[in-house]
């Protein structure tokens, strides 16, 4: 290169024009092509997209080496990451509080201890006089969550059709956000203890509220000074976050008016009714520095979203990949998440 770098840094490509995560997708249809045309998937990255940046990302999410020791690889990993996350945050409640909390990269850990959160006046600091000594205080911490990588795992299916339409790209895009998302809300906003497989959801252990009855804004009213004030007498309650079943959203900006301040996230793995408070300060999650992807089109799957089985010992509809000309794309990623501090509440049997 005119640079004189063996390799182009982010910075030289232009990584810029486009959204770290644009790579991510367009790595995912090179995949998909390269299963289906045979040849490798950078070979047709370089093919189908003008830029030098898809490659990398590409190799990089199939090499732990190559993102862990360069630098630039590693951060661009990161990035690439952290922006399909965020992507998704429009439809995805989760994504949402995700963006909002505290975030942190797994890498090549096993766990991560994360400390908790005491918010107390008597750890701040203290007005002192002239020639008095400071007084010292140590910070007092919680135990914290323990961040242990559960796997999130994507498969979608693609007709050779789809494979060859120049709209692959948007396709896998579209199928990989939206599977995300519902997969991410329905654990993150669950009741559920960690079991090992599942994530931990952020209301395992946490007593609902009794909403006001009634109706209308005398509820609406009586319900978020409930919650807000269930996080006050946590210590929290600074920046909260509302997340509520799309109905219960709509009735908050109807009703609230423009006037109100506090961000409302919404999403249909929520029970029509509830609402949920709580401080996005307080929430911490990880992400695996790249997700993995495999390509296949032997399998036979069973298309049951809500309790998948082994199609051989006799979960219906199937549908061989062979039979019916089709591939298969599966994306893996480390995630975990947790409360830093109990900063969560809930209201049930909202009748706004």
């Amino acid at each position: 290169m005119s640079n004189g770098r063996p390799f182009a840094l982010p910075e030289d490509v232009g990584l810029k024009r486009k959204r770290p995560r644009d790579y991510l997708y367009r790595a995912a249809s090179a995949h998909i092509v390269a299963h289906e045309r045979g040849g490798s998937a950078e070979r047709h990255a370089k093919e189908m997209f003008d830029d030098p940046v898809t490659p990398i990302v590409l190799r990089a999410a199939s090499s732990t080496a190559t993102t862990g020791s360069p630098s630039w690889a590693g951060a661009l990993a990161e990035q690439v990451v952290d922006d399909s996350i965020m992507a998704v945050a429009s439809v995805s409640a989760a994504a949402g509080l995700i963006s909002r909390g505290m975030k942190i990269d797994f890498g090549r850990r096993a766990s991560i201890r994360v400390p908790g959160r005491i918010l107390d006046a008597s750890d701040a600091g203290t007005w002192v006089g002239e020639n008095k000594p400071i007084v010292v205080r140590s910070q007092r911490m919680t135990s914290g969550p323990t961040l242990t990588p559960h796997k999130l795992c994507v498969i979608t299916s693609y007709t050779y059709e789809m494979t060859e339409q120049s709209a692959i790209e948007a396709v896998s895009r579209a199928l990989i956000q939206e599977s995300t998302a519902l997969a991410l809300d329905k654990a993150l906003f669950g009741t559920q203890a960690d079991d090992g497989v599942t994530p931990g959801g952020i209301l395992a252990g946490v007593a609902p509220i009794t909403g006001v009855a009634g109706g209308g804004m005398n509820a609406l009213e009586g319900d978020i000074k409930a919650l807000v004030a269930a996080l006050v007498a946590a210590g929290a309650g600074r920046e909260p976050v509302i997340v509520t079943n799309p109905m219960q959203a709509t009735t908050i900006k109807l009703v609230a008016g423009p006037k109100f301040d506090i961000p409302v996230l919404e999403s249909n793995s929520i029970a029509a009714g509830t609402a949920i408070m709580v401080e996005p300060s307080s929430f911490v999650s990880a992400f695996g520095a790249t997700p993995e992807f495999e390509t296949g089109n032997a399998p036979a799957f069973h298309y049951e979203d809500t309790a998948p089985a082994d199609p051989l010992m006799g979960g219906v509809p199937v549908r061989s990949l062979f039979q019916t000309d089709s591939i298969a794309l599966r994306m893996t990623l480390k995630a975990a998440w947790g409360m830093r501090a109990a900063h969560v509440a809930v209201i049930t049997g909202a009748t706004w």
